[in-house]
């Protein structure tokens, strides 16, 4: 759209700055004041582990939360304006728009959803994201410098894998002030410098994420005054598998995402450990990690993003090795 108006007269790298510029400053002035009709976080009742339904901070008014409504709806406004349509991109644009979507009905409902809802509705979104990659690119991958041909059918279920965890480890890495923003932007930028000659419009595609979550993290680093929920987290993590997939190195996704996968990745085979074997083998332990370092480790809860975001850039430069 404006992009085709643009390109006659700036350079691509200009219109990036300028499209990460507007959504850096529409995403900063909507948050300074969020809308009232989001909901707050506290008197929400969440499921444990074992099942049960218990509420919590209900004495509380609680932060705004499910903010990611607002900067989400930034990001994809601004990728429709300055970057270069396709039918493809805008397939993952709705895409995107739906799973936003969904995460925010359940930010905003008083009763969680329940995992096989959420699961089923994620497993639907990440088929959808697959088969339109293969349409589009067939299954062509590159591993250790070796490029080959995986089965159609082989990259169709590790796709789908692939963007099903995505979603929900980064979704359950959101739980301490500036976490999954802060780690976020740490991929996102690598993924641009690692790949923006092999993927230019969707590694541009995650600087523009970038740019509104760095105005988001503005509020959100502690003491937080605003939550992204699952509007926010779910759909960063469908990004982050979108552009592995982009980037042609659908493994690094190990390494750029390695954070997210111990911190929220492991709570979850924790679970499916307790239910389906019956033994709790990591009792002492508590996932998400965050909760560890905050709850056991004692750690400043300002200390614990910083380590995180370290950790990220440190994963990250090892990936450069391999890409």
């Amino acid at each position: 759209m404006l992009y085709q108006v643009l390109k006659d007269t700036f350079q691509d790298w200009v219109i990036l700055v300028i499209g990460t510029g507007c959504g850096f400053i529409l995403t900063a002035l909507l948050l300074w004041k969020p809308f009232s009709f989001l909901p707050k976080d506290g008197g929400k009742k969440v499921e444990t582990p074992d099942g049960k339904i218990v509420v919590i901070n209900d004495k509380s008014e609680g932060k705004t939360t499910g903010v990611g409504l607002v900067f989400v709806l930034v990001f994809l406004l601004m990728s429709i304006l300055f970057l270069p349509l396709d039918t493809e991109l805008l397939i993952y644009v709705g895409l995107m728009l739906l799973m936003m979507i969904t995460g925010y009905l359940d930010d905003a409902s008083s009763v969680p959803w329940g995992e096989l809802v959420k699961g089923l509705l994620d497993l639907v979104l990440s088929i959808g994201v697959v088969v339109t990659f293969l349409i589009f690119h067939g299954s062509t991958v590159t591993v250790f410098g070796n490029t080959f041909e995986m089965p159609v059918w082989l990259y169709g279920i590790l796709g789908v894998i692939l963007m099903w965890v995505s979603i929900n480890v980064t979704n359950c890495s959101d739980g301490v002030d500036g976490l999954c923003g802060g780690v976020s932007v740490v991929t996102l930028v690598a993924y641009f410098l690692f790949f923006h000659e092999i993927m230019p419009t969707y590694s541009w595609m995650g600087v523009l994420m970038a740019g509104v979550l760095v105005a988001y993290l503005i509020y959100n680093w502690n003491p937080s005054k605003v939550l992204m929920g699952d509007a926010g987290s779910r759909t960063i993590g469908f990004l982050l598998a979108l552009l592995a997939m982009q980037s042609g190195h659908p493994f690094i996704f190990l390494l750029m995402s390695l954070v997210f996968i111990f911190d929220g990745g492991m709570g979850l085979v924790k679970v499916t450990i307790i239910r389906v074997l019956k033994v709790n083998p990591l009792k002492n332990v508590l996932f998400p990690f965050h909760d560890h370092m905050r709850k056991k480790m004692k750690l400043p809860i300002k200390l614990i993003p910083v380590i995180f975001i370290a950790l990220q850039m440190l994963f990250c430069g090892i990936a450069a090795i391999f890409v």
